[in-house]
């Protein structure tokens, strides 16, 4: 009878630790897997790359300088390798009834962004003279390039035709 009060438990951590061996092994070799299925199906997998996106905060007038226009902007890695000589281009809209209008557009250089983290950007510019503020505008910014990296929004149908019009 003493052994089967021992039996019960020894059962049941060898369970848990062969199941906690199982776990590890697959965090392990997971990633050969995942290689393994990208090369066998010639799918464009995204391992060895960077994957960056920028999000447009806010857009303001200087209160100091009316000439000057600021646009701050949130931009993502989402890869496993830093995101080299990365490009950010911020654009200023008006008139969306009647279509878009392009007023501003300006490239900002950002650099170099680590993997899998997030970093706020800053780029200002000279506000055009057709921007009065009477009007209604819609700014915006997007990633326009990078070194080994992939653009998120390009695998987006949609925000193709959104960034490339």
């Amino acid at each position: 009878m003493e052994k089967i009060n021992y039996l019960i438990p020894f059962i049941f951590f060898l369970v848990i630790s062969f199941a906690l061996s199982l776990i590890i092994l697959a965090q392990i070799f997971g990633g050969d897997v995942q290689e393994a299925v990208c090369q066998e199906k010639n799918k464009d997998c995204i391992q060895n790359k960077a994957m960056v996106d920028a999000q447009l905060y806010g857009w303001a007038v200087n209160e100091f300088n009316e000439e000057e226009l600021f646009f701050e902007y949130w931009l993502y890695n989402y890869g496993n390798i830093e995101a080299k000589d990365v490009k950010v281009k911020c654009k200023l809209l008006s008139h969306p009834d009647e279509g878009y209008i392009e007023e501003f557009s300006e490239v900002h250089s950002f650099g170099n962004i680590a993997s899998r983290s997030v970093v706020w950007g800053e780029l200002s510019g000279v506000r055009p003279s057709t921007v009065n503020f009477n009007e209604e505008y819609i700014g915006y910014c997007y990633v326009e390039s990078c070194n080994n990296c992939e653009i998120l929004y390009k695998r987006i149908p949609d925000a193709i035709i959104m960034n490339e019009a």
